[in-house]
């Protein structure tokens, strides 16, 4: 069995896509990230970026003689975040075996509202007929899955050496799943979407508690977020600032951070001045680009990512929203 936890940027844009020769470094693919926890698959977002990951998987099984077999996490259903998946080749071989799992006010509303989004006029092809075995199901905020088999399991307490918990942000038009992966003592939390909060998101801190890597949003400059220099101001619009990402960090005290969701007017040589200006904050952080992998090993591993006090300080701060 594979030994470590690897993390694969196959889209890294937020918004739209940007393709073309200013996005040649970075990317112009939209969120999509790969997790591999000891040979377990997991997605996390369905935008553009599983189309050339669907295509990689495709080939991986084609060399070993195994069907694909995955587990797809939304962390909401804005279009950036979807527009991917009609494409994603191996929903289209039955031998595929995909879990998805996302938001949605009942058990199942992901599926109706993925359904949706494929009816026509607007595509020709329905999610009925994406003929590889599926399983849809909505999560809610008390739910954790975990791995002690081959599948999924939706439980109420964590168990096996791979299980996700989750927690609801507010802090984007109509919320958006964060999700933490924990693997052998190793995390990894994914944090899309968000905006910062003065002081930052006490909340996001605790869940994001001593994590190994944070896949934290940083879409606008801070010109950009406040109006400067001919921008208008995303004040509100639900995504944070390279600032923002890091003062998170800190609070938190992960070990790294990728910042992500870049804002597809930014070029290459733009998005590389970000990084630079936010490691005079956090000096363990990144720009987040396609193809780009993070390999984690329990060698590394912090005694205890997410402790019980820190459970019992998110509980906390999840009482206030």
């Amino acid at each position: 069995m594979n030994e470590t936890l690897t993390i694969t940027f196959w889209g890294v844009r937020g918004s739209y896509p940007a393709p073309g020769g200013h996005t040649v470094r970075y990317g112009g693919n939209t969120a999509c990230v790969e997790v591999n926890a000891g040979g377990r698959l997991l997605i996390l977002d369905a935008g553009t970026g599983i189309i050339p990951l669907g295509r990689d998987l495709m080939r991986r099984s084609q060399q070993t003689g195994k069907p694909v077999q995955a587990t797809l996490l939304f962390s909401h259903l804005h279009h950036d975040h979807t527009q991917g998946f009609p494409f994603f080749a191996p929903a289209y071989h039955p031998v595929s075996r995909l879990f998805l799992f996302g938001p949605g006010a009942s058990e199942q509303a992901l599926e109706e509202l993925l359904a949706r989004n494929q009816m026509p006029p607007a595509f020709p092809v329905s999610l009925r007929d994406m003929n590889a075995a599926k399983e849809i199901r909505s999560l809610n905020e008390t739910d954790v899955l975990c791995f002690e088999a081959e599948t999924p399991c939706i439980s109420k307490q964590p168990t096996g050496e791979l299980f996700i918990r989750l927690m609801k942000s507010y802090a984007h038009p109509g919320g958006v799943y964060v999700y933490r992966i924990e693997w052998r003592g190793l995390s990894v939390v994914y944090a899309t979407d968000t905006e910062g909060y003065i002081g930052t998101d006490r909340r996001l801190a605790a869940f994001a508690r001593h994590a190994d890597l944070l896949i934290h949003d940083a879409q606008y400059s801070e010109d950009h977020y406040q109006g400067r220099n001919g921008w208008t101001s995303t004040q509100g619009y639900g995504h944070s600032t390279p600032r923002m990402a890091c003062e998170l960090a800190q609070a938190a005290g992960v070990k790294q951070l990728a910042l992500f969701h870049h804002d597809p007017n930014y070029d290459d040589a733009r998005i590389q001045q970000i990084e630079h200006e936010a490691q005079q904050i956090f000096p363990q952080v990144f720009a987040a680009r396609e193809r780009l992998q993070v390999t984690l090993s329990p060698d590394t591993a912090m005694a205890s990512p997410f402790t019980e006090m820190d459970k019992a300080a998110f509980l906390r701060t999840a009482n206030r929203f």
